[in-house]
């Protein structure tokens, strides 16, 4: 067989070219990226390390007798002995400690200085060339060994590093940076074939495959804010690594044969064409079924609304806006059918609702409904995820503002709709204040709860003189007397609390500092208790009033979980137009209310709690936020908890 050297150029040494040239390039475009951070010159400097490790070894291969090889092999080994002391001192750089690990980054510099001397001084690491079928390779000698553990100590602290800031670390964020540097360094092992080749055994040299997917994975972990799900990343870089391979494989087995000159330059230059129009090809056929099989959950969200927000600019019919986003959805989420119904068609929906096989969207317009997409399954038969369902609520806000585009007079009909239903809102709550009232007056003239406890005081008095009684018993009956009266006196005076208007001491105050002192009066038991307080103006208030709302709220959500929950506290600053408020609200994970009783939640006596409560709670938290001109909104969903909002106007 003739000798690699016996051509006109060393096809080997064109994938190190082009690795060396990425990662020079890598760390310069990661260094601008970081606008001069030290983990980015860090990073640059590694880079060099790398570029001068693959160029070197290239112009090695090139070389056409030995001494010139050997001198190019020593060079990249000056770049490899580097690579040791930069990749620690860019971890520590990226972790922010480089000031705690100076003494190590120190003695990593002066390691390599000391071992780059030796090497392009004297014959100790490279005391000559083997010639393989690829080209020449360096020989190594005794420094070798001395050089080996002095490199995988470095490499090896630097994994631990990562390591141990990836399983103690809070931010996400860097975690997910971490995951791929752990990857990385995983992969970047592997290098360590090339030493074979260096001991004399022909075992092809595969390094400049895996640094260079060492690099550009750190690079893009580092520049890239919003990281890829990693199992994209694994995807993609099994597909061009299978690709890559293949073009690798088929270079070196057809320049294995002994062929003449011009044969092989011709054989080459048809592979090189066939690889130019069959790689990509080849790529998209390995990574599209891997992605629709494994990471159908994962697609660029943010290109895939700005897709949408671009083709629905010169939209002027609904059919063609309902097309598009069909369209959209079905090419990105990778969706096996999508159904449109484009007006109302019996859909009564608000939200996303789940069926059997999908879900249906609905789509609205300020007037109210317009049509709805019913998205059967994905192709990977995955169900549909909370990522999922974030887009599919942005699309229905998108949807919203381009079909009120579409109507020009949208506007007067919108105004119309929107005092229609505010007059609507205040005749309904005129009427149940009014409602309210009269149940009251009659409450107080008649009120048969007290009955109750009067009952069992009566009949327990009259068993009391039967027979003779011990001290136990009369403690058991004094303590039964006391607590039956009580519960009379908390009805009456509930009632009258109701009915009787009180004197008010209005001064500012803060719903936060309300409900942190409601907090302290009514202990929480039982619940988890999760709180979201944002800043607040000042609003205008009879502290205790508003206090006893807050109680009534809170004891009324820990009753509607029995066994446990979570109770989450939320507040905020809420601008309507002119109008401005301070809303808090307080949400439970409780049983829920029904649907037909949520307009009597407020009425006096009335109760969904079967054991405990009296139904005046919420009558009572009703009429002190109407006596504040505020205003309290119930969502509530069975199965899944309820949400009180209350509203009190920002005093000015």
């Amino acid at each position: 067989m003739l000798s690699i050297h016996n051509y006109f150029i060393n096809l080997h040494a064109f994938p190190l070219f082009i690795v060396g040239t990425l990662i020079l390039f890598s760390g310069v475009f990661v260094c601008i990226s970081l606008k001069g951070k030290n983990s980015g010159i860090a990073f640059f400097l590694m880079s060099i390390s790398g570029g001068v490790w693959f160029l070197g070894t290239a112009m090695g291969y090139l070389s056409k007798n030995p001494e010139i090889a050997l001198l190019w092999f020593k060079i990249d080994n000056v770049g490899v002995v580097f690579l040791s002391s930069t990749v620690y001192s860019f971890i520590v750089s990226f972790l922010r400690i480089a000031e705690k690990r100076k003494a190590q980054i120190s003695a990593a510099y002066i390691g390599s200085i000391l071992f780059s001397t030796l090497i392009l001084t004297t014959n100790w690491m490279e005391t000559g060339v083997h010639e393989y079928f690829w080209g020449y390779f360096p020989m190594w000698g005794f420094l070798s060994y001395m050089f080996l553990p002095f490199f995988y100590s470095y490499m090896i602290y630097s994994f631990i590093e990562i390591l141990f800031y990836y399983l103690n670390g809070k931010d996400q964020k860097v975690k997910n940076q971490l995951l791929l540097f752990l990857i990385a360094f995983g992969i970047a092992y592997t290098s360590s074939i090339d030493y074979f080749a260096t001991f004399g055994i022909s075992i092809y040299p595969t390094s400049f495959l895996s640094m260079g997917i060492y690099f550009m994975v750190i690079a893009y972990a580092i520049t890239k804010h919003e990281l890829m799900d990693i199992r994209v990343v694994i995807t993609r870089a099994a597909a061009y690594g299978l690709v890559g391979g293949l073009l690798i494989a088929s270079f070196i087995g057809l320049n294995s044969f002994a062929l003449p000159q011009a044969a092989a330059m011709a054989a080459n230059a048809l592979l090189a064409l066939f690889w130019a129009l069959a790689a990509h090809r080849l790529r998209a056929f390995i990574q599209t079924p891997l992605e629709e099989k494994w990471i159908t959950d994962w697609y660029d969200s943010d290109k895939l609304i700005n897709h949408i927000a671009t083709r629905l600019i010169p939209v002027l019919a609904k059919e063609e806006a309902f097309k598009i986003i069909a369209e959209e959805l079905k090419s990105a989420i990778k969706i096996k059918n999508i159904e449109i119904r484009s007006g109302q068609q019996e859909i009564d929906l608000k939200d996303i609702t789940q069926t059997k096989t999908g879900l249906i969207i609905p789509l609205s317009s300020s007037e109210g409904l317009e049509g709805a997409l019913i998205l059967g399954q994905k192709t990977s038969e995955d169900s549909y995820n909370e990522k999922d369902l974030t887009i599919f609520r942005t699309i229905m806000v998108q949807a919203m503002a381009i079909f009120d585009r579409i109507r020009p007079y949208e506007k007067i009909k919108k105004d119309f709709e929107a005092n229609q239903k505010k007059l609507y809102d205040t005749e309904r709550l005129l009427a149940r204040s009014e409602r309210i009232a009269s149940l009251a007056n009659t409450i107080r003239e008649y009120n048969h709860e007290i009955k109750t406890p009067l009952s069992i005081i009566r009949g327990e008095a009259a068993l009391l003189v039967k027979e003779p009684r011990d001290p136990k018993y009369l403690e058991w009956f004094k303590s039964l007397v006391y607590e039956q009266v009580d519960r009379a006196n908390d009805i009456v005076e509930s009632t009258l609390r109701l009915s009787t208007p009180k004197e008010r001491k209005e001064i500012s105050l803060n719903l936060n500092d309300v409900m942190d002192g409601a907090l302290k009066l009514f202990p929480l038991t039982g619940v988890h208790l999760e709180k979201e307080l944002g800043a607040l103006p000042p609003v205008s208030g009879d502290p205790e009033d508003l206090q006893l709302v807050f109680i009534n709220l809170f004891k009324n959500a820990v009753e509607a979980m029995p066994d446990g929950g979570t109770l989450r506290l939320k507040s905020y600053w809420q601008k309507t137009g002119e109008e401005s408020f301070a809303v808090a609200e307080i949400a439970d994970t409780g049983a829920g209310i029904p649907p037909e009783n949520l307009d009597r939640i407020f009425e006096p006596f009335f109760s969904s709690h079967v054991t405990k409560g009296r139904g005046l709670g919420l009558s009572i938290v009703f009429r002190v936020i109407r006596e504040h001109l505020g205003s309290i909104e119930v969502k509530s969903e069975v199965g899944k908890g309820s949400a009180f909002i209350v509203k009190i106007p920002v005093k000015t």
